[in-house]
């Protein structure tokens, strides 16, 4: 992880950018490392808050599309002899693809938000051949409190960012809040639209 922080440092958006794709590309990569890091860059001046917000949001709908687009193309197959590799095992797709069977589009969105299952909602979604562009919306809705909250809080932490691993929870709690909201207002505009 260490040399993942070096190399943000030396090439700065770009391995902000690339980090966040792997993470939400299923690789084991903690993203309250990386944007906690990416926050405190932002306190040192050394990163931009608004440049870091759009790159890794950007980054994380690029990853979550791959997610889905082999989940669509190889499905569980190439998760059963692949997926050893990248810690993404039965049980947790079983337990993404259960949450994404029993809630569609909403566990896209909320899932996106909570931490050992977010990267691993989309590879369901690409199974299930779930519409593409409404993944992609969904995606993009859940993203962006996630990494707004993190990016932020790492800001405000500054040279304590790592007190985001030890303290994720209340972080977790503020986010989900933060979804459960977006969704209401989304859904809500959705229904006012129906019945103009």
């Amino acid at each position: 992880m260490d040399t993942l922080l070096q190399l943000m440092e030396s090439y700065g958006y770009v391995a902000l950018f690339f980090a966040m794709v792997a993470e939400n590309a299923n690789i084991p990569i903690p993203s309250e490392v990386v944007l906690g890091f990416a926050g405190f860059l932002i306190s040192q001046h050394i990163f931009e808050f608004w440049t870091t917000f759009i790159v890794a949001c950007t980054a994380g709908v690029v990853g979550s599309i791959i997610s889905y687009w082999l989940g669509s193309y190889g499905g569980r197959p190439l998760l059963l002899k692949y997926g050893k590799y990248i810690f993404f095992n039965e049980r947790k797709f079983n337990m993404a693809e259960k949450m994404f069977n029993t809630y569609g589009g909403m566990a896209v969105l909320i899932c996106r938000c909570l931490p050992g299952v977010r990267t691993f909602i989309s590879f369901p979604a690409g199974v299930a051949r779930y519409p593409f562009w409404r993944f992609v919306l969904f995606t993009i809705i859940g993203t962006i409190p996630w990494t707004l909250l993190l990016v932020w809080a790492g800001t405000v932490l500054g040279r304590h960012w790592r007190d985001l691993i030890q303290y994720n929870h209340i972080f977790l709690i503020a986010i989900i809040a933060v979804c459960i909201i977006i969704a209401a207002v989304f859904f809500w505009r959705r229904a006012r639209r129906r019945h103009v």
